[in-house]
């Protein structure tokens, strides 16, 4: 296959006809798959699925799996790498669409620049189309520096799986799947961990992807004790896998994250944060930190940013 796009499913029945009929509308279907991953919803997901698939016709190969019981979004992502067959994989949410011409673009440019990562466009009116957009995205990067300091910067690129072409063999060749202890958080630890091994990077300002709204989805549903196990394994995590290349802009990235958690106001052990993240900085750096938490000035967290800049 060409490209294998992976659909996790939970409760999506208002949302997941239109979702498949944009895969089956695209205009290259040849050595496309699509992989639907349902998570034991209770809404009939699946039966719309199957009677989908049955009546389908065209060249695109559906396949449904069903999970044994409910595990989230990250488990249902890695179940459809593992069982996927494609060059590249394409990650959608079951309540968003893709524009017709989504896979055909992604996929011509990643063969032109041999690419390990191309990121789409996201549409910014209600109904697809082929139109372009400027994005403020670089076309084509093989520095690796440059592609790093891309990815790791969610002011330029959203930290969300979908709507970008992953070479699926770097994937597996670093094991760079979704961490299934969060359900909140796992595409921003995600994105830190791809960052790492991108060496070809593209993208393309042809709007590929239209965001739908579900209000049952996890993303809408705040749930204390979720974000807190969120946040929690997430700052943990990338403490624990800093590297030496660019290691300012990655200490950027967390103290971004800790400070998202702190206003956020969900933790009781925000000391035990504060003290993982003081743990990757220097002892200059810890005592700017601790002053900027006393006195959230805005001042002297421009100074420990600019510190960390110095180290890149």
């Amino acid at each position: 296959m060409r490209v294998s796009i992976i659909v996790p499913v939970y409760n999506a029945s208002a949302f997941i006809v239109n979702c498949l009929s944009s895969v089956s509308s695209q205009t290259l279907t040849e050595k496309v798959e699509c992989i639907l991953v349902e998570d034991c919803g209770q809404d009939g997901s699946a039966q719309l699925i199957n009677d989908y698939i049955a009546n389908y016709t065209g060249n695109v190969s559906f396949r449904l799996l069903e999970q044994n019981k409910n595990q989230g979004p990250s488990a249902a992502r890695n179940r459809g790498i593992r069982e996927a067959t494609g060059e590249y994989v394409f990650f959608l949410d079951a309540d968003d669409q893709i524009t017709p011409q989504c896979i055909e673009t992604l996929y011509n440019i990643a063969k032109q620049n041999n690419a390990d990562y191309v990121q789409g466009t996201y549409n910014a009116s209600p109904q697809p189309s082929p139109k372009e957009r400027e994005s403020g995205l670089p076309q084509f990067l093989d520095n690796k520096k440059d592609i790093k300091n891309l990815l790791l910067d969610y002011s330029k690129i959203q930290f969300t799986p979908h709507n970008r072409l992953v070479r699926r063999q770097m994937i597996l060749d670093h094991d760079l799947f979704f961490n299934e202890q969060i359900k909140v958080r796992e595409d921003f630890l995600w994105m830190t961990f791809v960052a790492k091994y991108v060496n070809r990077f593209a993208a393309t300002p042809v709007e590929t992807y239209v965001r739908g709204f579900n209000e049952d989805s996890l993303t809408h549903n705040i749930n204390r004790e979720r974000e807190i196990q969120g946040y929690k394994v997430l700052i943990e995590t990338m403490c624990e896998n800093i590297d030496p290349f660019l290691r300012g802009r990655q200490k950027n990235l967390i103290l971004e994250a800790l400070l998202m958690a702190l206003r956020a106001g969900y933790y009781d052990d925000r000391e035990y944060l504060i003290d993982k993240v003081k743990s990757i900085n220097t002892f200059y750096e810890q005592t700017l930190l601790n002053l900027y938490l006393k006195t959230n000035s805005n001042f002297l967290l421009r100074i420990i940013l600019k510190i960390y800049s110095l180290q890149n």
